[in-house]
């Protein structure tokens, strides 16, 4: 199961005792979710085509997590023209062969991940967070490298009507993706370096 059929998961249900329900759910998604704004909400639209990538092999990481922290505490992400420009950038960010298919996985998770903050396991809303120390290459040559995310950890809150946290959960990311022995791995095209699922 994906990285991103489990935080859904974790966001949509939970069992009485409060534990996670995380792995079982959906039959949604690859790899990801996605960020950025409309104009005045947060983030500038790309064409589907256009590759954000990253100078670095750490630098794609850490950028994408950026932007998919930003993404998930995006409060226009119940408008369609935004997840659909979340979707796209970070996209963005896969290695071009790969980015039609991401860019369809991302905008099918946006949109469960919207829908399902609206009626929550508990309280009002869940709110996502991926938070870490530092990326660092364990491995690379030319064209390819693997990337560790240093304490990586995504945690998920449920909030009540006033903001106050009901429940509070966390995971090990890497762990959760079957990535903790290896790191996330990325590919070199043309001067820039994307992510990619091969590896």
């Amino acid at each position: 199961m994906s990285v991103m059929m489990r935080i859904y998961a974790l966001c949509s249900a939970s069992d009485r005792t409060g534990r996670w329900s995380a792995y079982i759910y959906l039959s949604m998604i690859g790899w990801w979710l996605g960020i950025f704004l409309l104009t005045g909400c947060g983030a500038a639209a790309l064409e589907e085509d256009v590759g954000l990538g990253g100078v670095t092999p750490e630098a794609v990481v850490e950028s994408f997590l950026e932007d998919l922290n930003t993404a998930l505490a995006d409060p226009e992400l119940n408008v369609a023209v935004a997840r659909q420009v979340w979707a796209n950038r970070l996209a963005s960010y896969f290695a071009p062969g790969e980015r039609a298919d991401q860019r369809l996985a991302m905008r099918e998770l946006l949109d469960g991940f919207a829908g399902a903050n609206t009626r929550p396991a508990r309280g009002q809303r869940a709110e996502v967070v991926i938070t870490y120390d530092r990326a660092g290459v364990v491995r690379s040559d030319d064209l390819t490298a693997l990337v560790e995310v240093v304490n990586a950890v995504i945690t998920v809150r449920w909030r009540d009507a006033n903001g106050e946290v009901l429940l509070e959960r966390s995971s090990g990311l890497l762990e959760l993706i079957g990535r903790e022995a290896s790191g996330l791995p990325v590919i070199r095209v043309e001067g820039r370096w994307y992510l990619t699922e091969a590896g």
